[in-house]
């Protein structure tokens, strides 16, 4: 098994705040109750997960797919599990109306008609996709139609991606599919949207099982990352009123069995790298400006998860010690399971600390993983799911207990919405970058928090979508701090 992933620099400036100390985790899934599984005839055949504060009370609440259908004797529905603020959650799914009975693989929270509470877009493998608008007293209603998303179901739909690509705002959505082409629905700013794959040149025809928007060029807009499952991964580079397909030229064609993308500043040199998941080798593309990228996964297989099998991965600062870390997901497609990794950066590497933090080292079949400071207490916390049938798996909540830590938290809100996606949050000290950080749409919290030194002060900078940027000064450290878009 390979342990561990050593990056090389030319220049070195994301050196870690202070001496790394061990990510320690306990399992909290029976004291939460959010195990997302049951005895009997009530199993939960899970596929994803996405942390978000739908009800706007300062903590994080999670969003569970289910394959709902096909599962004998009964139907498997998602769960919506809210925060109680106390440790424990509560499954409202049924009473807030998004409990979605089909074969859901995918779930996203994003403020689509700006009016400051967190909507939700659910996607259905095989039937019609549903985007349940937030009405801001615990409840949603479906909007797919009125809003013009996805009405007519087409080919498979996989997963799907917010970003504001033109910077006016709104969010747009990228979905991906399986035996049709991708869809691109830009956000009209009126609560509806229309499709324009074709027009924008983003209508993949591959196999698609993931989208991930991010700004690899540092022009100022939106670029997007496609994973196509066996066959040449996509990035489009956002041109302004279209995009081109420059994922070859880039050599980030990546042709693995593709699970998901994600855009990290992994090396805190203040631009976006790229982690892929894998089935067979995991591929991490440092980014070195101008255009060029290098593979620094390490390896004959290039995996830095030790394992063949690779679904997904969730990014944070485990530590505290001001740099990123990655847990990922392992073992859905396999026979007898997989462990799922905590790797933990460390002087330009990443080291699989799995059995000492506290994560189980037993085998799994880990299908999704979400990092969320879901107490509040200013450690990540980590949400594991697994899927696999007929065993039913639970979901794993890790609390993280680590000691001695000191943090800043960041919850960047763009203009007259409830989520920050697109924004980029940067912590400095004085001129010089100690941490940077993506906000997405995918299944890790929508906020950001950077490890930091105690009894001293920073700047976070935010730069939102549209270019602007809100500069806050002297943030000292064990602050929780809301910088919305001017």
């Amino acid at each position: 098994m390979i342990r561990s992933l050593s990056i090389f620099f030319t220049v070195w400036l994301g050196f870690p705040l202070f001496a790394d100390s061990q990510p320690l985790f306990s399992d909290a899934t029976t004291q939460a109750g959010i195990a997302n599984s049951l005895s009997g005839n009530q199993v939960r055949l899970a596929t994803n997960l996405a942390w978000g504060d739908y009800d706007g009370d300062g903590d994080q609440d999670l969003y569970v797919t289910n394959w709902g259908q096909s599962i004998s004797p009964v139907v498997s529905t998602n769960r919506l599990y809210r925060n109680n603020g106390n440790g424990s959650f509560t499954d409202v799914a049924a009473s807030s109306g998004v409990a979605d009975t089909r074969n859901s693989i995918d779930a996203h929270w994003a403020d689509y008609d700006n009016d400051g509470d967190l909507d939700l877009y659910v996607v259905n493998f095989s039937e019609q996709d549903q985007l349940y608008a937030n009405n801001g007293s615990g409840s949603f209603s479906r909007a797919t139609g009125s809003a013009a998303v996805n009405v007519i179901s087409q080919g498979s739909e996989i997963s799907g991606a917010w970003g504001d690509f033109d910077g006016d705002g709104d969010l747009d959505f990228y979905l991906c599919k399986y035996f049709f082409q991708n869809s691109f629905y830009v956000n009209n700013g009126n609560g509806t949207f229309f499709e324009d794959a074709v027009s924008m040149k983003v209508a993949d025809i591959r196999d698609s099982e993931h989208a991930a928007w991010g700004d690899y060029d540092g022009d100022g807009d939106l670029d997007l990352y496609v994973v196509n499952r066996e066959q040449n991964n996509a990035l489009y580079r956002n041109d302004g009123t279209s995009f081109s397909e420059v994922g070859c030229a880039l050599s980030l064609d990546n042709t693995d069995v593709g699970k998901t993308a994600r855009w990290v500043d992994f090396d805190t040199d203040g631009d976006l790298d790229l982690f892929l998941t894998n089935i067979g080798a995991n591929s991490l593309y440092r980014n070195d400006g101008n255009d060029q990228f290098v593979n620094v996964a390490a390896g004959d297989t290039k995996s830095i998860s030790g394992s063949w099998i690779s679904w997904s991965s969730a990014f944070g600062d485990f530590d505290a010690d001001g740099d990123l870390d990655v847990a990922v997901a392992n073992g859905a497609d396999s026979e007898a399971g997989q462990v799922s990794t905590l790797l933990q950066y460390d002087n330009g590497t990443f080291v699989d600390n799995t059995g000492s933090s506290g994560v189980s080292g037993s085998r799994r079949f880990g299908i999704s993983a979400g990092a969320a400071d879901y107490d509040n207490d200013g450690n990540i916390d980590l949400y594991l799911l697994s899927g696999q049938f007929p065993s039913y798996p639970p979901g794993q909540l890790y609390r993280n207990t680590t000691a001695g830590t000191s943090t800043i938290k960041v919850r960047p809100r763009r203009k007259d919405a409830a989520d920050g996606i697109g924004a980029r949050v940067k912590l400095l000290s004085g001129a010089l970058l100690r941490g940077h950080h993506h906000i997405t749409s995918d299944s890790d919290a929508q906020e950001v928090v950077f490890g930091v030194q105690s009894g001293v002060s920073y700047t976070v900078e935010v730069v939102f979508p549209d270019g602007s940027t809100v500069t806050r000064n002297n943030v000292s450290s064990g602050s929780t701090i809301e910088i919305l878009q001017q």
